[in-house]
């Protein structure tokens, strides 16, 4: 009886043994990527929006490529690419649009809701 015991836990030894190494080779030798770890490529965030709480759109510099990547909990998918003149033009457009006093990104957004805030506390105390 104990030597069935102990010959049941030696053959499944060895089958979790050749599964393990059959993952190994797999992921070493056959499965696309393995050794392509020793390649960097630069990726540089250039710009992030979020238009919801578990969605976004990111403008991303890959090896002097412009994507635009839309960001959600089901991935990541490219949306367009953009030229070098069409993300000056942009940026042009943000800087005139804004005024240089007055602040933009999220110390604005901070600041208007103190704002709002302070203002609803005072009409409170007045009321």
């Amino acid at each position: 009886m104990e030597w069935m015991f102990l010959k049941m836990l030696l053959s499944l030894g060895a089958v979790l043994a050749l599964m393990f190494g059959l993952v190994f080779v797999l992921k070493r030798f056959v499965l696309p990527g393995g050794a392509a770890t020793d390649i960097s490529v630069p990726v540089q965030v250039l710009g992030r929006k979020s238009l919801q709480p578990k969605k976004s759109v990111v403008i991303l510099k890959v090896a002097e490529r412009i994507l635009v990547v839309g960001v959600s909990d089901q991935g990541m998918h490219m949306l367009t690419e953009l030229t070098e003149d069409e993300v000056h033009k942009a940026e042009a457009k943000s800087s005139v649009s804004s005024p240089q006093g007055r602040k933009s990104g999220f110390a604005a957004q901070l600041q208007a809701t103190l704002n709002t805030m302070v203002n609803r506390t005072l009409e409170k105390k007045n009321a």
